[in-house]
């Protein structure tokens, strides 16, 4: 699947090289309080399939931020 292509994991890579494993929404990371990073598409890839692959369209969230954004709200929090 997408989430297991060589592209994906090479683009994740450079966005938490670039930006840190530190959620842009609440601040919590894994080093500091152990919960999960996530590399969130700002505008869901459920909706815009044609850019889940644009590095401008990810930003870095943790497990909760990420769920609770889900695929209603295009908020960026870079």
């Amino acid at each position: 699947g997408f989430y297991e292509s060589r592209e994906w994991k090479a683009l994740r890579y450079k966005v938490l090289k670039k930006y840190g494993a530190k959620c842009q929404c609440c601040g919590r990371s894994y080093k500091e309080h152990g919960i999960a990073i996530h590399i969130d598409h700002i505008m869901p890839r459920s909706l815009y399939p044609h850019l889940e692959l644009e590095e401008s369209n990810l930003q870095v969230l943790c497990d909760d931020c990420n769920i609770g954004k889900s695929n209603v709200d295009n908020s960026s929090w870079r």
